[in-house]
């Protein structure tokens, strides 16, 4: 039984009068003003919180076990070391909230936001976290064991040595998340986003991955064995000292893969090349076909022609320039690449993730196939091969081209 009464605890909240250390377990404070109270070290378990305002509250090392803080406002409140094994948490707002070390076992947080809140070392094992919001949270060494984040928002949250052994992450969102040296071995991850996430040494052994958004993810060291990455998308993805024994890769998708040590792309693998790094096959050489214009140059009124089977990648910006293009040759436009007032020409493939720019109608002529990425952008027209040109296009791209039948002016939109 409670040491206090509920009209005693909102007296004394009034006139911010200390209760560290006071006894009000069970006790039923729902839906009151409780702002900068101090409760540390309180016994507070089994206590009724719903909808209460604890904003910028002392919970120091305070006792929920069990609690109901349900829609509570929690933000910016100091919860380091406070226990709330199996406490109700759902829609509550933890936002800034400093968790520390704290026990969160079982604890129910679907739906919280926990937006840059601390939870370093904290105790989340077995805790629903469905559709939480978790951007910029600092979770490192945060111990999350079987942890149920489906749909979460993690986006730039700091997971860097955490535990997600047996964490359910489908559909969650963690694009540029820290997650260096974390350990996911056998979580599922079905078609969660990591875009630009950082995975250096990490272990995903048996993680279920498929479907997973891993483009230019950093996953230099990190371990792969018997994972499912069936689908998965990996388009240039870091991934030098990587391991994928006994990893399934039907249907993996990129157009090319970072196998540079420094992660700095200067070694881009694509094609067969790309397929047998991934099987852990020894890679040849790039050969002298394989052209490269980096970022921060400049190329205007040029004519370039690329043998049969060449590889080029373009991330400068081309002016007023004609590409000519051999049998089954790619050319990349990369995310900076921007090809302005410029042509193409010739039976190869076209991948698309910066800027085109035709500078007559058509400006694409010919290519078997051309795809444009979500970050990609087509203004032109597109005169197909004779048999026909293969199209993808990624939700999110730009377009604004006429798709036009072999040496015909007939446009279809």
């Amino acid at each position: 039984m409670a040491d206090h009464s509920r009209e005693e605890v909102l007296r004394r909240a009034r006139l911010k009068q200390s209760l560290k250390r006071a006894g009000l377990a069970g006790i039923d404070l729902s839906g009151t003003s409780l702002e900068g109270v101090d409760f540390s070290r309180a016994d507070l378990e089994g206590a009724n919180l719903s909808n209460a305002k604890l904003a910028g509250a002392n919970l120091k090392s305070a006792n929920l076990r069990n609690a109901n803080l349900k829609g509570a406002d929690l933000s910016h409140a100091d919860l380091d070391k406070a226990d709330l094994e199996g406490a109700e948490l759902e829609g509550a707002n933890l936002s800034g909230a400093n968790m520390k070390r704290a026990a969160l076992e079982a604890a129910n947080l679907a739906g919280a936001n926990l937006t840059r809140t601390r939870m370093s070392g904290a105790e989340l094992a077995a805790a629903s976290l469905g559709r939480a919001v978790l951007k910029g949270a600092d979770l490192s060494y945060a111990e999350l064991t079987e942890a149920e984040l489906q749909e979460a928002d993690l986006s730039g949250a700091n997971l860097a040595n955490a535990n997600l052994q047996g964490a359910t992450l489908d559909g969650a969102h963690l694009p540029g998340a820290l997650l260096t040296d974390a350990d996911l071995r056998g979580a599922s991850a079905l078609g969660a986003t990591f875009e630009g996430a950082r995975l250096e040494r990490a272990c995903l052994d048996a993680t279920a991955l498929s479907g997973a958004v891993l483009r230019g993810v950093d996953a230099r060291h990190a371990s792969f064995n018997g994972a499912k990455l069936d689908r998965a998308h990996l388009h240039g993805a870091k991934l030098a000292g990587a391991n994928f024994l006994n990893a399934a890769l039907d249907g993996v998708l990129f157009d090319w893969l970072d196998a540079s040590a420094a992660g700095d792309g200067s070694a881009r693998l694509d094609g067969k090349r790309a397929a047998a790094f991934l099987a852990g096959q020894e890679v040849r050489e790039e050969s002298s076909s394989t052209r490269y214009f980096g970022k921060g140059d400049v190329l205007r009124d040029a004519t370039l022609e690329f043998g049969d089977g060449s590889r080029i990648h373009i991330d400068s910006r081309f002016d007023n320039c004609s590409i000519t293009l051999g049998e089954g040759a790619e050319l990349t436009i990369g995310k900076a690449g921007v090809l302005k007032n410029c042509a193409i020409v010739g039976r190869g493939k076209l991948v698309v993730h910066g800027r085109f720019f035709e500078r007559q109608t058509p400006g694409i002529v010919g290519v078997r196939s051309l795809f444009v990425s979500a970050e990609g952008g087509v203004v032109g027209g597109v005169e197909q091969v004779a048999e026909g040109t293969q199209f993808a296009f990624e939700p999110g791209c730009r377009l604004r081209m006429k798709i036009l039948h072999p040496r015909t002016a007939a446009a279809a939109e």
